[in-house]
């Protein structure tokens, strides 16, 4: 595997887990997103409009997301340039249109990571965080369960995992194994067992 890509809702451990990541290995190296808009900017490269139409005029953007009124999007660069240097690049997504279309985008060998947490974790690390718009993160923990139910999850994700039971550092373990070594992507009833009682 070159590259991981981590899904899930809000505070499911996207941050947490890539940095305990990246800590227990120098090669993985988060994947910075741009970022068109307002509020945090931590984490990400902030474009102006501008920039941003310059970069899809060359084709540069494998994904865009909408969310929180701002434009999330992955400059292809910021994907490959890594790779050159022996890195894994990890990546976050937060539907499943766009981690197709990012999968899609590109010749890149994916670890696809299902990330969970029931909605009442969702809230209490939303609040106990002093997120200023928990009601959004509900918002879009709701539209990320719906989009599991909606979605055609078969060969979809390699790994699952409830961040309210696995610790941090081992969950970056077993990344870090499966990117060595690779197993079949699990099955849909295999990943909506550990969702219950969600789906």
């Amino acid at each position: 595997m070159t590259a991981v890509v981590l899904y899930g809702p809000p505070t499911a451990g996207k941050d947490t887990v890539t940095a305990a990541l990246c800590a227990a290995d120098a090669r993985f190296q988060l994947l910075t997103k741009l970022k068109q808009g307002t509020g945090r900017s931590t984490g990400y490269r902030v474009v102006t409009e501008d920039e941003l139409r310059e970069l899809r005029q060359r084709r540069r953007i494998l994904v865009e997301t909408r969310r929180y009124g701002n434009i999330y999007a992955v400059d292809r660069h910021s994907l490959e340039e890594p790779q050159h240097q022996g890195l894994v690049p990890v990546a976050h997504m937060g539907n499943i249109t766009d981690l197709r279309t990012l999968l899609a985008g590109t010749e890149t060998q994916w670890l696809r990571v299902l990330l969970w947490v029931p909605r009442e974790v969702c809230e209490d690390r939303s609040r106990q965080r002093g997120d200023t718009d928990t009601a959004k993160r509900l918002k879009a923990w709701d539209e990320t369960a719906q989009d599991i139910l909606d979605s055609d999850l078969r060969d979809l994700f390699d790994m699952v995992m409830r961040t309210d039971t696995v610790e941090p550092r081992e969950a970056a373990e077993r990344i870090a194994a499966m990117v060595e070594s690779p197993a079949p992507a699990r099955l849909p009833e295999e990943l909506r067992a550990v969702l219950e009682p969600v789906t």
